[in-house]
C-alpha cells in the first residue's frame, strides 16, 4: 500500500474496506503472518503466541450504581432518603449495601476478565497503559502500596491499568516507572522478567501530512464529462417509490390511513362481548361509530322486512339479541331514516330482487396510471368493500350508503368528493362480474337523498 505514495492510516483503513468489498481479501480466517483484532469476550478459548492488550486505561462503567432505585435478587431493593426539613436527599443503608454488592461483583467480573486476556498469550504478553497524567497516576500507586492492603489496593481502582502497575512497580525492572512516581519500599526481584518502558509521545502538527508536493496529472476532459453525468443522475421513477403498493378506494378521496377492508364489517360468526361500563362514561355514540352502526344495520337485516319504521326497528333488536351490535349502536340508528330508503324506488327493488351483494369485499390488481399518467404500467393492489350492489342479466348497479352531515348545499360538493371511490368500486365489480355498470349512486341518510354518478 504504501508504494503508492499515500500512507495515512484511515485512507489505508478505507483501502483494506475497499478489497474486502471486492472479496480480495477476508477477514474469516486469519493466515500466518496476520493480526487479529477482536473484543476480550470473543477471545476466549483461543491463543495466540503474541498479545497486544491495549486500552488499559479504560476506565470502567460505574452508571448502574448511579441509578435512583438499585436492585438486588438478594438484598431487595435500595432507594434513596428525602429530608424535605433540609431539602436533601441522600442513599439510605440499604441503597449503599446494594451500591457495594454491585460494586464488588462488576470489580469481579473486570477481574475474570483482564485474566482471560492476559492467558491467551502463548509465548509474548505486550501491556498499554496511556495516560496524559502517567506521573501522577504512579506517584498515587506507590504512595499508596506501602501503607494500603491488597485488598484494599485490589478493590479501590478506575481501570483494569492500575491492577497492571500495582503489579509491575513491585517488581525491581521498574526503574522507568520508579523515575516517574517514586519507588515503593517491598519491591521484589522475580524468576521471570519484565520489560517495562515509558514511552513520551509528542504530536507534531505534520505527523501525519501527507506528501502532496508531486504534479498530478490533469484529469481528461471526459472523465470529468462521465462523472458529471454519473453525479446528476436522477431516477426516473420516483414517483413509482413513494407510492403505495396497496390503496383502498377511500384514499382516492384523501384518506390515506384508511382500514376500509375492514371497515364496518364484522366477522358471521363473530359475538360482541359487552362489558360493563362506569356510570360516568357517556354512552351515546357520535361521528364515525354512528356510521358504522348504520353500515352494520344495513349488512344484517332483511331488506323485504323493512317496509316501515317498525319492521326496521324489529330487525335492529333482532340484530343486539344476535349481538351483531349493543344497545348503545341501536339507540343510535334512526330507524325512521332506514326505513325511508326502502321506500324509495331503488330501496323497494333490492327487497324483491334475488341477486343482492353487500359489503362485498374484493382485492384485484389495478394498473397505477390510473393514478397518475408518471405511473403508467406500473401495477398496485386495491382492495376495498362496496356497500351494496344489485347483480343483474344487463349490468351492475351500485350503492354507496354515506352518513354524512350534509345539507342541500353541500351535497353536490361532499358527493364530487366522492367520486374516484365509487369509481373505482365501478371498475373492481365490473372486472370481478364481467358485467358492465348500469348505475352507480351514493345515498346520504342525512337528507334521505341519492345522488347519481
Amino acid at each position: 500500500y504504501t508504494t503508492s505514495g499515500s500512507r495515512h492510516l484511515q485512507m489505508f483503513l478505507e483501502y483494506l474496506e475497499t478489497m474486502q468489498e471486492k472479496g480480495i481479501i477476508t477477514s474469516s480466517e486469519a493466515s500466518a503472518g496476520s493480526v487479529t483484532i477482536m473484543s476480550i469476550h470473543k477471545s476466549k478459548g483461543l491463543e495466540f503466541p503474541v498479545v497486544f492488550l491495549c486500552g488499559l486505561s479504560r476506565r470502567f462503567n460505574r452508571e448502574s450504581l448511579n441509578a435512583q432505585v438499585l436492585c438486588n435478587k438478594e438484598l431487595g431493593l435500595g432507594l434513596s432518603c428525602v429530608d424535605m426539613k433540609n431539602r436533601v436527599r441522600y442513599p439510605a443503608i440499604s441503597k449503599r449495601a446494594i451500591s457495594a454488592k454491585i460494586a464488588s461483583e462488576s470489580l469481579s467480573e473486570e477481574l475474570r476478565v483482564l485474566y482471560v486476556a492476559m492467558t491467551r498469550a502463548r509465548d509474548r504478553l505486550i501491556m498499554t497503559y496511556a495516560s496524559q497524567s502517567l506521573e501522577k497516576d504512579l506517584t498515587d500507586i506507590a504512595s499508596r502500596m506501602d501503607i494500603s492492603g491488597k485488598i484494599l489496593m485490589t478493590t479501590e481502582v478506575s481501570c483494569p491499568g492500575e491492577w497492571v502497575l500495582y503489579s509491575a512497580l513491585k517488581r525491581t525492572e521498574a526503574c522507568a516507572l520508579f523515575a516517574l512516581g517514586g519507588r515503593p519500599n517491598n519491591t521484589t526481584i522475580h524468576n521471570s522478567q519484565w520489560k517495562i518502558t515509558v514511552q513520551s509521545v509528542a504530536v507534531a502538527e505534520d505527523a501525519v501530512a501527507i506528501d502532496e508536493t508531486e504534479e498530478k496529472a490533469p484529469i481528461d476532459d471526459a472523465v470529468v464529462q462521465k462523472m458529471r453525468e454519473g453525479l446528476s443522475f436522477r431516477y426516473p421513477y420516483t414517483l413509482a417509490t413513494s407510492t403505495p403498493s396497496k390503496q383502498t378506494p377511500t384514499q382516492r378521496k384523501g384518506r390515506v390511513k384508511d382500514q376500509e377492508a375492514a371497515e364496518y364489517t364484522q366477522e358471521a360468526k363473530r359475538s360482541v362481548h359487552f362489558w360493563r361500563k362506569p356510570e360516568f362514561v357517556q354512552r351515546s355514540l357520535h361521528g364515525k361509530d354512528v356510521g358504522s352502526a348504520v353500515h352494520t344495520v344495513m349488512q344484517r337485516i332483511t331488506y323485504n322486512r323493512c317496509a316501515d319504521t317498525a319492521g326496521v326497528q324489529q330487525e335492529v333488536q333482532l340484530l343486539v339479541n344476535e349481538r351483531y351490535i349493543t344497545p348503545e349502536q341501536a339507540d343510535a340508528v334512526d330507524c325512521s331514516k332506514i326505513a325511508a330508503f326502502f321506500a324509495t324506488p331503488i330501496g323497494a327493488k333490492l327487497a324483491v330482487v334475488e341477486n343482492v351483494v353487500r359489503e362485498f369485499k374484493f382485492s384485484i390488481m389495478e394498473d397505477a396510471g390510473n393514478i397518475s399518467g408518471e405511473l403508467q404500467g406500473e401495477k398496485i393492489l386495491l382492495q376495498g368493500v362496496v356497500d351494496c350492489a344489485v347483480i343483474e342479466d344487463d349490468g351492475i348497479t351500485i350503492i354507496d350508503f354515506k352518513t354524512d352531515r350534509v345539507t342541500g348545499d353541500t351535497l353536490q360538493s361532499v358527493a364530487k368528493a366522492y367520486m374516484q371511490q365509487v369509481t373505482a368500486y365501478a371498475d373492481a365489480m365490473q372486472r370481478i362480474y364481467r358485467l358492465p355498470i348500469k348505475a352507480k349512486a351514493l345515498y346520504f341518510f342525512q337528507l334521505n337523498e341519492f345522488v347519481w354518478l
